[in-house]
């Protein structure tokens, strides 16, 4: 009989000890740099008709592979480096074309703090993006439109395509 008052209370305790553990750490704790597609004439969102892969430089990683009909992606960036240089490759599969776009994102890194029991994340400033294509009839431009990639997961770059791409 002692020996099952001990166990009891012992279960008592121990559901006391994990139902009164209260973490409060963020649950949308993804920190992704946000492109999306633009019509370069008409200014508007466009969904690309093409197939999609983004890679890191320096890296053997695909961080997008195969997006059709995309409107916008979301790709992670380097927690160390001040300079991420990501390679969007456009495959168009009817005509057998290819385009690719390098990006060159000039970033600072933050470290996100919000508790002990939470894993620290790193948030992003972006300083300053460059771009170079290979070829001009396909990407109009690239534009940054909001620096800093966070939590939120709001649009950050905009890449402007040729209405006949």
């Amino acid at each position: 009989m002692r020996i099952r008052s001990i166990i009891s209370a012992l279960a008592f305790v121990a559901l006391f000890i994990v139902g009164c553990d209260s973490i409060d750490c963020t649950i949308n704790n993804v920190v992704a740099l946000n492109i999306a597609f633009y019509d370069s004439e008409t200014k508007k969102e466009v969904s690309i008709t093409d197939t999609l892969n983004v890679t890191a430089e320096g890296t053997d990683s695909v961080l997008y592979n195969r997006g059709i009909k995309v409107k916008n992606i979301d790709v992670p960036l380097s927690y160390w480096l001040d300079a991420d240089t990501l390679t969007l490759d456009f495959y168009n599969i009817a005509s057998d074309t290819h385009h690719s776009v390098t990006m060159q994102v000039n970033k600072e890194n933050i470290p996100h703090y919000e508790s002990p029991d939470c894993p620290t994340t790193m948030f992003h400033q972006i300083q300053s993006i460059s771009y170079t294509t290979t070829t001009t009839n396909y990407v109009d431009s690239v534009v940054l439109v909001n620096p800093s990639v966070n939590y939120n997961g709001q649009e950050n770059i905009r890449v402007y395509l040729h209405p006949a791409s």
